[in-house]
C-alpha cells in the first residue's frame, strides 16, 4: 500500500491548535523524540510491509503518547494522529470520547500496548 505518513510540521501545527482549544501548557519539549514517534510506523511498515492500517495507527499513539516530547498534551495529539492517519486511509474511527480518554489513558500507563492498541482500533474502525 502506498501509506500517506503524517509529517512533523503537520503535527505540530496540530499540537498547537489542541492547546489553544483546550488548554494547558505549550511547546515542544524534544523535536527529536517527536520525529522519532512519527518514524515507528514507517519503519513497521518498511520491515513488514503486510503490517495493517491499525497496527501502523497504533504506532503512531503509542509512540507520541509514551514519547512525551510536548510540554504538555502529548496524549491528546497522539489520538489526533491516530484519527488522522486512519482518515487519510478512509477509515474512520467509531468510539465515545469518555471510551478514547480511557484507552489513551491505559497506553500512556504501559496498560495497553501496541497489540492492544492495534486490536482496539481494528474493533472501532470502520
Amino acid at each position: 500500500m502506498n501509506w500517506r505518513w503524517v509529517p512533523v510540521h503537520v503535527v505540530l501545527g496540530w499540537h498547537g491548535r489542541l492547546i489553544a482549544e483546550f488548554g494547558r501548557a505549550a511547546g515542544l519539549r524534544d523535536l527529536g523524540l517527536l520525529e522519532s514517534a512519527l518514524d515507528r510506523p514507517k519503519n513497521l511498515a518498511a520491515y513488514q510491509p503486510d503490517a495493517s492500517l491499525v497496527q501502523l495507527a497504533a504506532l503512531y499513539g503509542i509512540g507520541i503518547a509514551k514519547a512525551h516530547a510536548f510540554t504538555d498534551g502529548n496524549k491528546r495529539i497522539a489520538f489526533a494522529v491516530m484519527v488522522a492517519f486512519l482518515r487519510a486511509h478512509g477509515a474512520s474511527l467509531d468510539t465515545s470520547e469518555a471510551e478514547a480518554t480511557r484507552v489513551m489513558l491505559d497506553v500512556a500507563a504501559s496498560v495497553m500496548n501496541e497489540a492492544e492498541l492495534a486490536a482496539w482500533l481494528g474493533e472501532h474502525t470502520r
